[in-house]
């Protein structure tokens, strides 16, 4: 797994999780599949809105934040999605939604995740442990 450090744009708010979830078809195995399912930023073509995803260090299962929140993964993968291309609000129950316009800040480095949000703050998020309270250890 390689570093990446991305920014993400919306209007509305962002969903932060397993991409899987939310994404239609069109974005999820088009644009990120033609690029073959690679860690990055990626654009959806009929509007201009980006979502950045990256691998977590174990694939599947449950991993928490600083605060405790779950996070469930079934594609290995945790991302940042603008609400606006959020397809089906019903899976942004396995991730967190975060409120707010502005740019948010996505970094990926070998299964830690730093979220920065323009309303919610940072989320961390180290997929190198299990789902467990108090698990964000600083390297």
């Amino acid at each position: 797994m390689n570093k990446i450090t991305e920014s993400v744009k919306s209007e509305k708010g962002f969903y932060v999780g397993d991409i899987y979830y939310v994404l239609a078809d069109k974005l999820y195995h088009g644009v990120w599949g033609e690029a073959h399912y690679h860690d990055g930023k990626y654009k959806d073509p009929e509007t201009g809105f980006e979502f950045a995803v990256a691998g977590t260090a174990y694939g599947d299962g449950e991993y928490c934040d600083q605060d405790g929140n779950a996070y469930g993964v079934d594609a290995g993968v945790i991302g940042i999605v603008p609400l606006e291309l959020v397809a089906d609000f019903s899976g942004c129950e396995n991730g967190r939604v975060c409120m707010g316009a502005g740019i948010a800040n996505f970094t990926a480095d070998n299964g830690c995740f730093e979220i920065g949000t323009p309303k919610d703050g940072t989320i961390l998020i180290d997929t190198r442990a299990e789902c467990e309270e108090d698990e964000w250890e600083d390297d």
